[in-house]
C-alpha cells in the first residue's frame, strides 16, 4: 500500500485538475498517472477530503466499471455533475468508458 502524504495528494490533485469538461476517469487511472498505480483507494480518500466548494472536478472521477461509488445524497451530486456536463448514463448507471473515458 502506498503511503498518503501530501506529494500523492498533490498529484492526484494535478492529474484531477487536468481531466477535460464532459470526459471522466478511473481512480485507477488517476492512482496510475499520479505515479503510485495501486493507489485506486487512496485516490478516493484524498477527494473525499476535499473541502466544500473545492474548484478540483472530483466528480469526473469514477470507478472502473464506470459507475459512481458515492451512496446517497453524495451519488445524486455527482450524477447531476456529470449530466451537466452532457454525460449520459446507461443502464445501472453506468459511463460508457470508451464514450466518456479519457487517459492522458
Amino acid at each position: 500500500m502506498e503511503p498518503e502524504d501530501a506529494t500523492f495528494s498533490q498529484r492526484v490533485f494535478h492529474v484531477v485538475a487536468a481531466i477535460p469538461y464532459g470526459k471522466v476517469t478511473t481512480y485507477g487511472e488517476v492512482a496510475r498517472l499520479a505515479g503510485s498505480p495501486r493507489a485506486a483507494r487512496q485516490v478516493g480518500g484524498v477527494l473525499r477530503r476535499l473541502p466544500e466548494g473545492s474548484s478540483l472536478p472530483w466528480h469526473r472521477v469514477i470507478n472502473r466499471h464506470g459507475q459512481i461509488s458515492q451512496q446517497g445524497e453524495d451519488f445524486q451530486r455527482q450524477r447531476q455533475a456529470l449530466l451537466g456536463e452532457g454525460i449520459i448514463f446507461g443502464a445501472h448507471s453506468t459511463v460508457d468508458l470508451l464514450i466518456y473515458g479519457w487517459r492522458w
